[in-house]
């Protein structure tokens, strides 16, 4: 029992003087994220048995032409026209990952502009729809406005249809005037 406690303590000692080395604390705060590449460089060889030094360098997704078919390797054109051998099992029939993204970045980027596009074709359907809301909120207020407009031509059409008779009279009494003081004649 004392050899177990006496093994836990030397550890706990040795734990606690490495974190209190001076290089511990600097080493913990200078700690960067780093990733594994998902690059792969291939060798495109002059000959089938794909040894020696290769004759060109392929990078991850490079599309390549198959020509002929070997037990290891793959005769390929590349995008450039260039002819040799690769190792077949560093080939994939399905598009690579790297293509996919560049594929996916460009639907991205018109998918943005089409995205901006009909924003700006909402702000100004709203805008419009702002205007014709106003529009018919003053025709609303005319047809409010409606029923006491008729009451008023009603009653200007009442005093317009008395105004004749009013005319009228008013007409046959300045005549007689006139003519009395004209001795019976018309000046007019």
């Amino acid at each position: 029992m004392q050899l177990l406690q006496r093994k836990t303590s030397v550890w706990q000692l040795v734990i606690v003087i490495i974190a209190f080395q001076p290089g511990a604390a600097a080493a913990a705060e200078d700690a960067t994220t780093v990733y594994v590449t998902d690059e792969l460089r291939l060798g495109l060889y002059p000959g089938e048995m794909t040894t020696g030094s290769p004759s060109k360098t392929l990078l991850s997704g490079a599309k390549l032409e198959v020509l002929e078919r070997s037990m290891m390797s793959l005769q390929v054109r590349t995008e450039q026209g260039d002819i040799g051998w690769v190792k077949s099992g560093y080939t994939v029939s399905a598009e690579p990952a790297r293509r996919r993204i560049i594929t996916l970045a460009a639907d991205n980027a018109r998918m943005e502009t089409a995205l901006s596009a009909a924003d700006n074709a909402r702000e100004a359907a709203t805008g419009r729809i702002e205007e014709l809301e106003v529009q018919l909120a003053t025709a609303n207020n005319g047809i409010r406005d409606l029923p006491e407009l008729e009451q008023a031509n009603a009653a200007l059409r009442a005093q317009l249809a008395a105004q004749p008779t009013a005319n009228a009279a008013g007409y046959l009494w300045l005549d007689r005037r006139v003519r009395s003081q004209f001795g019976g004649v018309r000046v007019y």
